[in-house]
């Protein structure tokens, strides 16, 4: 109450009514700790700049976005964007190049990249925003591709991380990094025997493609208290070879096999000079395309459902999910036209390209596991050996196949014939598609019965033998 030369003789009433009106004016800061979307505020902060409602927002002199009520700041330091904010000077340059290095593929690339930046909007009303899988060749241009999406988003130098070389906190600390952006996986392909040495498996990924954690882990107050942040990206994985793992992973995913037959000297031409273009000259890109939300969601909701029902009308899409995905990055391609300005060849190849890619997803998960697929092709080769009789085949004639898998393996080994291991076999056999399996069983067989009758000196054979049994479904084989 007393100061040098000063001295406080209001009541303690007028003090506090004096101290309200100064306190009042202090903002409460929110703080988010990843870079991009932020659904609960509906503002996208990406470090130096936010975006909220098609407004383009800076950081003030106290550090933080100054947004009507809201005052809000990331603290994460992880995902460093570069961003160019001369949205109306925004180049375009690039699109023609993009087009003639990858053509209508990298289009499709494309609107996925333009997609994932609405992921969240998106999952909100449709539950769910695929994954892409970019492989190929090697030299096939997909690092190019992936660096030059980046730069179109900020990002200099980087193209993923490398989930096998990750522990799992690391994978769960790069999932939860970014909103609305894309979490690249590179070069996962070590095989499964790699992948389950090093804890990494396909199927953690299956939440996130519902916006759901990847990762819960327990918190270190000694109650029941689990943090599980949310996935709030895209998924792309890039690697050589296509990903082997569960129908349910495989549905989620738009692939695009990239390869080296189209490449000429003009399309080398194109892909160096988007390896040159400077991120400065092209990140505005990412400012341009959230500014236009309102305008490019209102387009993709009108245009998802009619794509998703020209697909399912295609007698070669069976699968809603399928149908579903390729869908939403043909709205997608749509809704792009709001800020790039492609023209309607691009467009119309842009489609097709998704269109087929549908088809091709559905075969892909139509078709049996490789490993069930080498087994059926070294049982035909084996059992076409002889015309008289039946080699592996157990059964006696009912339109079934019963194959003991010993027996098999045995003949197999007796020919140099490869055949898969019996725990993979035991694994996968009953996905079998070409065949489709019905019991693992005791077989009356018919091959013990034949020896038993031709070889009277041998020790007989058991009546009855133990048989993966399945229907004969497939024409000319024998029962």
């Amino acid at each position: 109450g007393v100061a040098p030369g000063a001295m406080y003789t209001g009541s303690g009433h007028q003090l506090d009514g004096y101290l309200a009106r100064q306190l009042a004016r202090i903002p409460t800061v929110q703080t988010i700790d990843f870079v991009g979307y932020t659904k609960e505020h509906g503002c996208y902060v990406y470090g130096d700049v936010a975006v909220k409602g098609g407004k383009l927002f800076r950081l003030n002199d106290e550090d933080f976005f100054d947004i009507g009520k809201l005052s809000i700041k990331t603290i994460s330091q992880a995902a460093t964007l570069s961003l160019s904010t001369d949205v109306q000077g925004m180049q375009t340059t690039w699109l023609p190049l993009l087009w003639q290095a990858f053509g209508a593929k990298g289009l499709a690339a494309l609107a996925f990249w333009f997609g994932s930046l609405f992921s969240e909007q998106i999952r909100q009303e449709h539950k769910s925003y695929p994954f892409l899988e970019l492989v190929g060749e090697p030299g096939a241009g997909k690092t190019t591709l992936i660096e030059f999406l980046w730069k179109l988003c900020g990002r200099r130098d980087y193209e993923g991380f490398d989930p096998s070389k990750s522990s799992l906190a690391a994978r769960a600390r790069n999932f939860a990094q970014v909103a609305n952006l894309p979490v690249v996986l590179i070069e996962g392909d070590r095989g499964d025997e790699g992948a389950k040495q090093r804890g990494f498996d396909w199927d953690e990924l299956k939440t996130a493609y519902n916006g759901r954690s990847t990762r819960a882990r327990g918190m270190k107050n000694g109650g029941n208290e689990t943090y599980e942040p949310p996935f709030r990206g895209a998924i792309v994985i890039s690697q050589n070879a296509e990903v082997s793992a569960s129908d349910a992973v495989l549905q989620r995913i738009v692939h695009i096999y990239c390869d080296r037959s189209a490449q000429t000297p003009a399309t080398r031409a194109a892909a160096e000079a988007l390896e040159r273009i400077p991120v400065e000259d092209v990140s505005a890109f990412l400012l341009a395309t959230v500014m236009a939300e309102s305008k490019v969601l209102e387009t993709f909701a009108a245009r998802v459902g009619v794509h998703e029902q020209a697909l399912m009308a295609r007698p070669d899409i069976k699968t809603v999910r399928i149908a579903k995905n390729h869908a939403q990055i043909m709205a997608m391609v749509d809704s792009m036209r709001h800020v790039l300005p492609l023209t309607d060849e691009q467009h119309a190849a842009a489609l097709d390209e998704l269109g087929r890619m549908a088809a091709a997803r559905q075969q892909a998960i139509s078709a049996d596991h490789k490993h069930v697929q080498q087994f059926w092709e070294v049982y035909e080769y084996i059992e076409s050996a002889d015309d008289d009789r039946p080699i592996l085949n157990h059964a006696r004639g009912d339109g079934l196949i019963a194959i003991n898998l010993q027996h098999m393996e045995q003949v197999a080994g007796e020919r140099r014939i490869e055949l898969p291991p019996i725990a993979d076999l035991k694994r996968v056999l009953k996905t079998s598609r070409q065949r489709k399996f019905v019991d693992i069983r005791a077989v009356n067989s018919a091959i013990n019965a034949h020896f038993n009758r031709e070889y009277l000196t041998q020790p007989k054979r058991p009546e009855t033998v133990k048989c993966w049994v399945f229907e004969c479904n497939t024409k000319g084989a024998k029962t």
